[in-house]
């Protein structure tokens, strides 16, 4: 969740959406990297720490380091306690340590926040943590055509298609592995909410779906589960290069030798 959502968040349970997108984060893990023992993850943009801390759950011998320019010292440290040892939070990519190149660097919905997104990839792969077979997982939301007041409240500079997405990583500098749509389902109610906003229109959006979500144990899980089974299909149905629309796009890419 970004910092910007997390403040107002009423909710001990995450939101099903954020279950959902970290269960696809897990999928493709498992499929493309392969974590050993005193690997190093960096999550540039890593917000609450929701998806590393889960992670390093799973990878007790990885290091992770989440990164988030809205940080500030107290954030760092407040939310350093709620975190498994292997976590560590920095607030800029100049405070990352370089002893060691990363395996894997995620940007979970970070480059629709970029003005220049091309030149901020360009400047995280000259990192001295980001060397030859580093792989990059990125997520980001589909369709320009479905911009609203809720990418203007998260200060989105865009969304993306399949093709604008696999530009941008290649004219990087990276090889992409596989891209592709998620959360079909939730398709319909993004348009729906789209076609509403375009004829009412409605007051701006003083916060999202994450922000005000207060579902409990059993309604999150219903949810979460059909999310995904929802990208389940999706990612089972790319290995047969198949890819149908989703709310958001996913890609896994290496770093040029």
């Amino acid at each position: 969740m970004d910092l910007i959502e997390a403040t107002d968040a009423p909710s001990r349970h995450r939101h099903p959406w954020e279950q959902a997108r970290l269960w696809v984060l897990q999928q493709l893990i498992a499929r493309h990297v392969r974590l050993d023992p005193g690997s190093t993850v960096i999550d540039i943009g890593c917000g609450d720490a929701f998806v590393i801390g889960s992670l390093a759950q799973s990878f007790p011998g990885t290091r992770f380091i989440g990164v988030d320019a809205a940080f500030t010292a107290d954030i760092v440290q407040s939310q350093q306690k709620h975190l498994p040892p292997n976590v560590h939070l920095v607030q800029d990519l100049n405070s990352v340590p370089d002893s060691r190149r990363a395996a894997l660097i995620l940007l979970m919905d970070v480059l629709e926040h970029i003005d220049d997104d091309g030149g901020f990839l360009k400047d995280v792969l000259s990192r001295p943590f980001s060397g030859p077979d580093t792989q990059v997982i990125v997520t980001v939301p589909a369709y320009q055509w479905l911009f609203s007041s809720h990418d203007v409240f998260l200060k989105h500079f865009r969304r993306y298609t399949n093709g604008q997405l696999r530009r941008r990583l290649e004219g990087a500098g990276l090889s992409v592995l596989d891209l592709g749509y998620f959360f079909a389902s939730l398709l319909p109610l993004r348009v729906a909410n789209v076609i509403a906003e375009r004829i009412w229109r409605p007051a701006p959006v003083s916060g999202t779906g994450l922000s005000r979500y207060a579902g409990g144990p059993i309604k999150s899980g219903i949810l979460s589960s059909v999310l995904k089974a929802d990208a389940f299909v999706a990612l089972k149905l790319r290995r047969f290069g198949i890819s149908i629309p989703g709310l958001s796009n996913y890609a896994i890419c290496r770093t040029s030798a």
